[in-house]
């Protein structure tokens, strides 16, 4: 068995494209700032304040792969930020699939513009991150500090090919991957285990 713990801390930063176009300072001033300091997975945010939102209505490949890349950075990534600060269901739905698999979501929002019902979400993963334009570049280190002690350490051990199969059969039978099965199995034991303090 081995520990291994990620070096180069890796973020993806997501907005709605609608919401960029309106406010490109802002959208800006966000990217500049984690990218000061991290490594971005995607600058799709970056191209759309410098060159505007590619329209993707009719374009049916186009969709398909814009989907497909976000959820490639959503599992590349190490912390996902968001700005929330406007309705998407596009936002709710890369929320949901990062949460899903344990990655930290830092959700940032405009002091005005409370995320009512992502506010009502009890989930340790999930930071959300109130902000104004004078205190935005201090909510995101801050935020960030924070998100980065809810990092999962990966973990590598070697099973029997019969436990491997079982893993894949109930990766699909459940449709969740196999370590959110075992992550689950090992905190109900956490729970059950009284003399545990961790």
């Amino acid at each position: 068995m081995f520990v291994t713990i990620w070096l180069d801390m890796q973020i993806y930063f997501v907005a709605s494209s609608r919401l960029v176009g309106k406010d490109k300072e802002l959208y800006s001033l966000i990217y500049k700032t984690i990218s000061a300091e991290y490594k971005m997975v995607s600058d799709k945010v970056w191209k759309w304040v410098r060159s505007g939102v590619e329209d993707l209505r009719g374009d049916v490949q186009a969709k398909k792969e814009n989907y497909n890349e976000t959820l490639k950075c959503i599992n590349k990534a190490d912390i996902v930020i968001m700005e929330i600060s406007g309705h998407s269901m596009s936002m709710g739905y890369i929320l949901s699939k990062a949460l899903e698999i344990n990655k930290p979501v830092i959700a940032m929002y405009k002091e005005e513009m409370e995320p009512v019902f992502i506010a009502g979400m009890d989930d340790p993963k999930l930071i959300l991150a109130k902000y104004t334009p004078v205190n935005v570049e201090k909510t995101i280190w801050e935020s960030i500090k924070k998100a980065k002690s809810l990092i999962d350490v990966r973990f590598n051990f070697f099973v029997s090919p019969k436990i491997l199969t079982y893993l894949d059969w109930v990766g699909q039978k459940r449709m969740i991957p196999k370590s959110v099965f075992l992550r689950n199995l090992i905190e109900r034991e956490m729970k059950k285990d009284k003399d545990f303090k961790g």
